[in-house]
């Protein structure tokens, strides 16, 4: 016969502690790393990504959490509120993650960028059959008409949720009487911008 007493397993002993910290180093892992991996996942594909990271282990996290609370309550409340929290706090947090994201992969091809723009100018490249010149450069996509060298486009992403991506312009905008700036996105460095725009 036992002596009556039980031994607690702390919540961060289990597999279920390990699975909630990989998932919640992945979850901010992507996000910090989205900007480069919308540039080399192809379009549609980047969505099931999305689905599969921060989307369904959520139930299923959730769900191990309320039957680990269930065997072993003393501890393992621990692990729904942790869930619940991080995913509280990651709801405001994403937009600067995914501009701290957009930074990064920016200067990550900030020397490509200003290569490709500085060529665009001094070299007047012949357009193709629609009038634009595009190109691919280390491991960057660019586009751009070739009587507005001045106004180039770097593309990221481009699905059937939202378009992202760079712009270079600098050609001046001064509003005026009849005439307004259109909006160029987030400002980055220089004549560079950001943008996101979702369908």
């Amino acid at each position: 016969m036992g002596d009556g007493t039980e031994t607690i397993r702390p919540i961060w002993r289990t597999p279920l502690a390990a699975a909630l910290a990989g998932w919640m180093t992945v979850v901010l892992g992507v996000t910090l790393a989205s900007g480069r991996l919308m540039e080399i996942i192809p379009g549609e594909t980047i969505l099931v990504l999305a689905v599969t990271v921060y989307v369904a282990p959520v139930p299923i996290l959730l769900g191990w959490s309320f039957w680990a609370m269930l065997r072993e309550p003393m501890t393992a409340w621990l692990a729904p509120t942790i869930l619940l929290a991080f995913c509280g706090g990651f709801a405001p947090a994403i937009q600067p993650l995914r501009d701290a994201a957009a930074a990064l992969n920016f200067a990550a091809h900030r020397t490509t960028y200003d290569a490709i723009a500085a060529e665009a100018a001094t070299i007047r490249a012949r357009g193709g059959p629609d009038g634009f010149v595009s190109g691919y450069r280390n491991g960057v996509a660019y586009r751009y008409r070739a009587e507005q060298p001045g106004e180039i486009d770097f593309p990221w992403a481009r699905n059937s949720a939202f378009t992202e991506g760079i712009r270079f312009d600098d050609t001046p905008c001064i509003a005026g009487a009849g005439r307004i700036c259109t909006d160029r996105g987030r400002p980055m460095l220089g004549h560079y911008s950001h943008y996101r725009i979702g369908f």
